[in-house]
C-alpha cells in the first residue's frame, strides 16, 4: 500500500514497481512502452526529415490553393474522412462531401481569398502554421468580409489532410463585417 505518511507521493516506489511488474505479467507491454511497440516502420533521420518536408509542402500548397476558391481543388488535399473544425466550439465538418459542400457554399459569395502563411513547421505527421486568412465578398454578398489570424493544426495521413483545426491567435483582432453594398 502507499505510504500515506509521506505527503509528497501517493504511491511508494514499491507500489510503482509492483504495478509495472503486474502490467508486464499481464502482457500489456504497449502500456510500458508508451504504445510504441508492434509493426511500426522505423524511419531514418533523413526519411523523417523528408516526410516532414513533404507534409509542410502539402499544407503550404493547400493554403496557396485556397485562393482558387475551387472546392474541387481543395478536396484533392483531404482524406475521405476529413475532420475540419473552423474554430473551437464549432461543430466538426466530417467527411470529404461535407467539406466540399461547406467550401463550395462559402466560395459562392466571395470575390477573392488571400491567405498568408506567416510561419509554419512540421513535426512528424503534424503541421502547425500561423496564418492570416482574408476573405473578400462580392459587393452585395450575404457572405461577410472576414479576416482572421489563426494557428492552424493539420494532421497528415498518407499525404492527405486528415484533421484540420484552426484556433484564433491570442490577442489578435479578428474582422467580420458586412460585404460592401452593391
Amino acid at each position: 500500500m502507499a505510504d500515506h505518511n509521506n505527503n509528497d507521493s501517493l504511491f511508494s516506489r514499491r507500489d510503482l514497481v509492483a504495478g509495472a511488474g503486474m502490467l508486464a505479467m499481464l502482457g500489456i507491454q504497449d502500456a510500458i512502452a508508451g504504445g510504441h511497440t508492434g509493426d511500426r516502420p522505423v524511419l531514418s533521420e533523413e526519411e523523417q526529415l523528408a516526410l516532414e518536408k513533404a507534409n509542410a509542402e502539402l499544407v503550404s500548397n493547400f493554403v496557396a490553393d485556397y485562393s482558387t476558391r475551387d472546392a474541387d481543388v481543395l478536396n484533392k488535399y483531404v482524406t475521405d474522412d476529413i475532420i475540419y473544425q473552423i474554430t473551437p466550439g464549432m461543430k466538426d465538418i466530417v467527411g470529404a462531401e461535407a467539406f466540399h459542400k461547406h467550401n463550395a457554399n462559402m466560395f459562392e459569395g466571395l470575390d477573392k481569398v488571400e491567405w498568408v502563411n506567416l510561419r509554419q513547421f512540421a513535426v512528424g505527421q503534424i503541421v502547425i502554421n500561423d496564418r492570416i486568412d482574408d476573405f473578400f465578398p462580392y459587393p452585395g454578398s450575404k457572405t461577410p468580409r472576414m479576416r482572421f489570424r489563426v494557428a492552424g493544426y493539420f494532421l497528415i495521413e498518407d499525404n492527405k489532410i486528415k484533421v484540420w483545426k484552426d484556433f484564433p491567435y491570442p490577442g489578435s483582432k479578428q474582422l467580420i463585417e458586412p460585404a460592401p453594398k452593391a
